[in-house]
């Protein structure tokens, strides 16, 4: 549909997110003030800028320095209900898809789901009474909780004041409430960004005094591969199945395309679900490659591995090799500095000590 005859919904979806937001400003709803560190990472639009990867290097970081900290997510498309702390009895349908992926990847880290953030950090202190700080994946939009630190999350290649309201565009906030974060991350920017460019973004952005504006890249690593298949690099030669089911995949598909190998790419919707029929579909991709032409197998996402392992011994039966790609976030060191030095420092002064 032209986004033309879509604005008047957007506009009346922009009114009640607008309402919604000055109940809690006129303090007609509460929101409730932690003692401990809170930091919201999170994005205005409805997917796609990194933000599980950047919540991981948050994590990641502050247990560097701090001896108990946590991730509270809502676990999205997840099977249960209420608070839930992960174990190793949990599975994607327990907790969601990245929960789950940062339980595996952050085994000091307390991760636990639960749709009420509030209720959810209640129920962390009283598992670990001194956390030092707990980390809202997605949590810009979650009112009930105030965030000591808000990091948002923007798309380089889609950014927010580009973008509509929706269901014209991809926002769930109007581009003004930009103002609520503390650090405004653009994400997926290219690997050489000139000055002009970071510039031209912050002039769109307008940051007050509070305001930090950083620039960070997704950097891709060898492929990591379920066993008994062998490692194998990324090479021109390969035959390869890229399945995805995340909400934009353009930065996968570019840097596999500057390796250069032969590849048919099955894109399914953000946290699909992966069964039979799709299987099915991966199956008969991968059996359309030629076996005399190089390596041939199937690379995911690692947000998709932890749901597509689950069939492991499907792809074993087949004698179909699955891997990942890994991604982490990089930084040029000024910024890299500076991302850590907002976070620490608040961190430091608002952790639990007593």
């Amino acid at each position: 549909m032209n986004r033309i005859w879509l604005l008047p919904l957007s506009y009346v979806y922009g009114l009640g997110v607008w309402i919604r937001n000055r109940l809690y400003d006129w303090n007609i709803l509460s929101s409730e003030k932690f003692k401990i560190a809170v930091v919201k990472v999170g994005n205005l639009t409805t997917g796609g800028t990194g933000k599980t990867p950047h919540t991981e290097l948050v994590a990641a970081m502050l247990m560097e320095l701090f001896p108990t900290v946590a991730i509270l997510s809502r676990g999205y498309r997840r099977k249960t209900q209420g608070f839930r702390l992960a174990d190793q009895a949990d599975t994607p349908d327990t907790i969601g898809d990245e929960a789950f992926m940062l339980y595996r990847k952050l085994p000091g880290v307390l991760v636990a789901v639960c749709e009420d953030r509030a209720e959810g950090i209640h129920r962390l202190l009283k598992i670990q009474p001194y956390l030092s700080a707990v980390i809202l994946d997605d949590g810009l939009q979650h009112r009930k909780v105030e965030g000591g630190l808000n990091l948002l999350l923007s798309d380089f290649n889609r950014p927010f004041f580009r973008d509509y309201l929706l269901p014209a565009g991809n926002l769930r906030e109007s581009a003004s409430a930009a103002h609520k974060a503390d650090l405004i991350v653009f994400t997926k920017t290219p690997g050489q960004l000139s000055l002009y460019d970071k510039k031209l973004y912050e002039t769109k952005v307008k940051p007050g005094a509070h305001q930090t504006i950083l620039f960070t890249t997704l950097q891709y690593s060898e492929p990591v591969f379920i066993e008994p298949f062998p490692e194998w690099p990324l090479t021109a030669s390969d035959q390869i199945v890229v399945v995805t089911g995340i909400a934009h995949a353009d930065s996968l598909i570019t840097y596999i395309k500057t390796v250069g190998p032969t590849y048919k790419h099955l894109e399914y919707p953000d946290h699909h679900e992966y069964k039979q029929a799709e299987l099915n579909q991966i199956e008969a991709a991968w059996q359309s490659f030629p076996p005399s032409q190089g390596n041939r197998y199937i690379l995911c996402t690692e947000k998709d591995f932890v749901k597509l392992a689950m069939h492991c011994a499907w792809f074993e039966q087949l004698q179909i090799p699955l891997a990942y790609l890994p991604v982490e976030i990089g930084f040029d060191e000024q910024d890299r500095t500076l991302f850590i030095k907002r976070i620490e420092s608040y961190v430091r002064q608002h952790q639990r000590n007593t």
